[in-house]
């Protein structure tokens, strides 16, 4: 058997056996080694137990990325904005007056409007 699996399926805990007395050992084993469990409920994966450390280790591993993934997502605007920059920009203006109106025009337009 592959050791990685075995080494997972060690993990497995059913939830019976913190009613067992095995709760002790259980949690020597995670705050002494870092050794995390998976829990489980009739059969099936319900929760993870591990110690604060890897806890607290992996809040700050998940923090870095995020502002990893907002810096790259900065970045990433940053250059669409770039590219949406070139000499044929315009200002307002000309774009109002490219379109066939007037500021005038827009500024009576917009005191006809009411907002709700």
């Amino acid at each position: 058997m592959n050791a990685a699996l075995l080494d997972l399926t060690e993990r497995l805990v059913p939830i019976s056996d913190f009613s067992q007395g095995k709760a002790g050992k259980i949690f020597n084993d995670v705050s002494e080694n870092n050794h995390e469990y998976i829990i489980l409920k009739n059969n099936q994966p319900t929760a993870v137990l591990l110690s604060v450390k890897e806890y607290r280790d992996t809040q700050e591993k998940l923090n870095r990325l995020e502002r990893l993934l907002e810096k790259i997502e900065n970045i990433r605007l940053l250059k669409m904005a770039e590219s949406r920059t070139d000499d044929k920009s315009s200002s307002f203006e000309m774009f109002v007056n490219e379109q066939g109106f007037s500021m005038e025009e827009l500024e009576e337009l917009s005191e006809s409007v009411e907002f709700e």
